[in-house]
């Protein structure tokens, strides 16, 4: 996996913070062996759809050139690409009981320690969500527990991008510079799905971030005229690359004069 330093460890506190620049999973929960997940950099772990996509295509019945798709939309590419994921190392069966309202989960599990637990969906609340979903809640385990420098929180997700997932993992945010347990994920299953989740898929994604202090400012009327000359000016060079003279589609602005390029080593 390449991630563990156990030799840094093995002469740290559990409430140390990670070094600076770091992300630490350390494996606290069991044996690798045995884990039901791996860690992976969300590059690794690009869906195929998106793989698959070709980047120009025919968008529109009667359309006489081909456009973009979403696989030339940088802005998609780095949220799939952000931070880490969990994800599962062998397959997980869903099996939808309708008379009980919820899924069993069967898999290679620890019979020693579930991977995988119930809880009501009353935990929830009033908490709308789709009736898609079962009645009942579930919780990821989670093996590692999770280290940032000072200063620092990570984000737990749903993988982003993915609503085609036979579940959805709840958000939450942890300061896990100050934070020495394992996190666990709350997810609801989708009550209509019998199949197999197959190994290799992320469940949560992991987004570390530095915490800062925000104050906001919203204008509605007052803008200056040599604000809105400036956009507008910048807007029209924008437009005047989308399309070449013929109308093809050219597109490359955004990653060539606006990205700044993330890392998650």
């Amino acid at each position: 996996m390449g991630l563990f330093k156990k030799s840094k460890w093995d002469k740290r506190s559990s409430a140390d913070p990670s070094d600076s620049g770091t992300i630490d999973f350390l494996l606290t929960e069991t044996d690798e062996s045995t884990s039901y997940v791996e860690v992976k950099k969300a590059i690794e772990v690009i869906p195929d759809w998106y793989k698959d996509l070709a980047p120009r295509r025919i968008i529109r019945e009667g359309d006489l050139k081909d456009d973009f798709t979403i696989k030339r939309c940088i802005p998609v590419l780095d949220a799939l690409t952000t931070g880490y994921y969990l994800v599962t190392k062998y397959d997980i069966t869903f099996k939808y009981d309708e008379e009980r309202g919820w899924c069993d989960l069967e898999g290679n599990f620890n019979p020693n320690k579930p991977e995988v637990s119930m809880h009501p969906v009353q935990q929830l609340g009033s908490m709308p969500f789709s009736p898609e979903f079962s009645k009942y809640a579930y919780k990821w385990d989670n093996p590692f527990t999770i280290k940032t420098p000072p200063g620092y929180s990570v984000m737990f997700t749903h993988p982003v991008n993915a609503p085609y997932l036979p579940f959805y993992t709840l958000s939450g945010v942890v300061d896990t510079d100050m934070y020495f347990q394992p996190v666990l994920f709350p997810f609801l299953s989708k009550n209509n799905f019998n199949g197999v989740l197959p190994a290799g898929t992320p469940i949560v994604q992991i987004i570390p971030f530095k915490r800062d202090d925000w104050k906001s400012e919203v204008y509605t009327d007052g803008m200056s005229r040599e604000y809105l000359l400036n956009r507008s000016q910048i807007s029209e060079a924008y437009e005047s690359q989308r399309y070449d003279k013929d109308g093809n589609a050219m597109g490359g602005m955004y990653k060539r004069d606006y990205r700044k390029k993330k890392k998650y080593l």
